[in-house]
């Protein structure tokens, strides 16, 4: 059964979707980890976010990709050789996903192929538009300037309080800026910050964001 715009994946089909793109991907670029998000756009059905981190860590419980994630719902990653053996066994199966996939590329993906000018590469799409940090981490960004407009309007709190929060604020915005954030000095300043009552709850909803 070929897969249309009406038909939905099921978790377990996206999973070995996923195998089969990355198999194809490192083909042509060995060596490097893949962006699952830039995969997931690439699908005539892309599946909902939360499905993206999930089959990263199914793939790495079952020793089938080693995978990197990162703040932001950014996963990228790369097979082993448990992964691709695993598509390579079902390419001539009698049935599944992955054999479907080869035989109909074009019913799964809206830029099939191994020379395709859009591969996914390093987390990025050759000869597309780069991401910027900012821009894959928008929503968090989005509550810090939330939070700060929060703080900037008073309130209950005292002016040294609110100063210190806002100084805060920034150390977090510094952190979120780098490619590889400093874990636990954001966790110390996040747990700090969920305390103040006047922004506790915006605060939990930007932890939730930065660990979903």
């Amino acid at each position: 059964m070929a897969a249309t715009a009406a038909r939905k994946l099921r978790f377990s089909e996206f999973v070995d979707l996923l195998l089969a793109r990355l198999y194809d991907l490192e083909q042509e670029q060995r060596d490097r980890y893949f962006d699952f998000n830039a995969i997931n756009r690439e699908l005539t059905e892309p599946v909902p976010q939360q499905w993206i981190f999930d089959a990263g860590r199914v793939l790495e419980s079952r020793g089938m990709a080693n995978c990197v994630f990162a703040f932001g719902g950014v996963c990228r990653g790369r097979l082993t050789g448990e992964g691709r053996l695993f598509v390579e066994e079902r390419q001539n199966a009698d049935a599944g996903i992955i054999r479907e996939y080869y035989a109909s590329p074009q019913d799964f993906v809206l830029v099939p192929g191994r020379s395709d000018h859009q591969a996914v590469v390093g987390g990025e799409r050759v000869g597309a538009p780069s991401t910027t940090i900012e821009q894959q981490r928008a929503p968090a960004f989005e509550m810090l300037r939330q939070i700060e407009d929060l703080l900037k309007q008073g309130g209950t709190l005292s002016e040294e309080r609110r100063k210190d929060l806002l100084q805060d604020i920034e150390a977090v915005r510094g952190q979120l800026r780098k490619v590889e954030p400093n874990r636990a000095a954001l966790a110390a300043i996040l747990e700090s910050m969920s305390q103040v009552d006047a922004i506790g709850g915006f605060v939990a909803n930007l932890i939730q964001v930065l660990n979903p």
